[in-house]
C-alpha cells in the first residue's frame, strides 16, 4: 500500500519507517501524501495504541527533497499555497491522533523531519542525531504551522536561535532545549522505546486517550490564525523568487544570490 513508508504492526504497536534512504529519508510529495493517508488509517484503527516513527537507514528525515513536488509544482506560487495546506493537515493530524506517538530519531532530523518529530507525543534522540532548521538558507520559513508548536516547546529565544541563526543541535542539546525527551545510545533505541511502551501499556486505554487530549488542550494554541495566513505567506514567498533561488543554490552547491530589493 505504501512505497515511501514501511509499516509493521505487532499487537497494539505500529512501527512506521520513512523509506527514502538514498536521500536520508528526505520527504517528497509521495511520502507527504502517504503520511496523510496513514493518519487517516489510524483514525479508523481501534487496535493500535502506540505508533513509533523512525527512519530507514542512517537518518530520521533530512528535510524535504527539493527536486520533488513536496513544497510546490514547478515553483508555482499557487501550488505552493496548496501544498502548504497538505503539510498543515499532516502536522495537525499527527498531533491529534488518539494513539500515543513516539519519534525515535536517528541521524539527521532536519526541516520537515523536525516538524514531524515535534508533532509526536514523545521524542527520543539517538546519541548520533543532529537537529536543525536550515529553511531560511533555502529561502523558506519554518512552515506547516509548526512555528507556534516549536515556540511552545523551546521558547521564543531558542526558536529564533534555531530558525534565524540556524543553530544545529546534538542529541544532548536537543534534550536541554526541550526538543527531545531523552538521549539514547543508538544501539539501545529499540529497547528503550519498547520499555516506554510497556510502561504506558499499563495505563487504562480510555484514561490514556483522555490524558493526551487534555495535555494538548492545555498547551498554548498553535494553529489559530497561523494556519489561515501561512499558505498565503508561502504563495507570496514563492512569488518573490527566494525559494527558487534557494533551491537552485543548494542543488548547485553555491551561495544563494538574494534579490537586494527584497531586503
Amino acid at each position: 500500500m505504501y512505497e515511501k513508508l514501511t509499516v509493521e504492526k505487532a499487537g497494539d504497536v505500529m512501527r512506521v519507517a520513512f523509506n527514502n534512504p538514498r536521500l536520508h529519508n528526505a520527504m517528497d510529495g509521495q511520502m507527504l501524501r502517504e503520511l496523510v493517508e496513514l493518519c487517516r488509517e489510524l483514525d479508523r484503527d481501534t487496535e493500535t495504541r502506540f505508533v513509533v516513527f523512525t527512519g530507514t537507514g542512517e537518518s530520521f528525515m533530512a528535510g524535504v527533497d527539493l527536486k520533488s513536488d513536496a513544497m510546490s509544482v514547478g515553483n508555482d506560487p499557487a501550488s505552493a499555497r496548496r501544498r502548504q495546506r497538505i503539510g498543515q493537515e499532516l502536522i495537525r493530524h499527527l498531533r491529534d491522533l488518539e494513539q500515543v506517538t513516539l519519534a525515535a530519531v536517528n541521524g539527521f532530523c532536519i526541516g520537515a523531519g523536525l516538524a514531524v518529530a515535534i508533532a509526536c507525543d514523545l521524542r527520543l534522540a539517538s546519541d548520533d542525531s543532529l537537529w536543525a532548521l536550515p529553511n531560511t538558507s533555502l529561502g523558506y520559513f519554518f512552515s506547516w504551522a509548526c512555528t507556534p508548536l516549536l515556540v511552545s516547546l523551546v521558547g521564543p529565544g531558542n526558536a529564533k536561535d534555531l530558525i534565524l541563526a540556524r543553530r544545529e543541535l546534538t542529541a544532548d542539546e536537543a534534550v536541554t532545549m526541550n526538543l527531545a525527551n531523552m538521549s539514547v545510545p543508538r544501539e539501545c533505541m529499540e529497547e528503550r522505546v519498547d520499555a516506554i511502551i510497556s510502561r504506558m501499556r499499563n495505563g487504562g486505554p480510555m484514561a490514556m486517550r483522555m490524558a493526551k487530549k487534555l495535555v494538548n488542550a492545555s498547551a498554548p494554541a498553535w494553529f489559530g490564525d497561523v494556519s489561515t495566513v501561512e499558505p498565503e505567506l508561502i504563495e507570496r514567498l514563492y512569488a518573490s523568487g527566494e525559494p527558487v533561488e534557494g533551491n537552485a543554490a543548494f542543488l548547485e552547491k553555491r551561495a544563494p544570490q538574494w534579490d537586494p530589493d527584497m531586503r
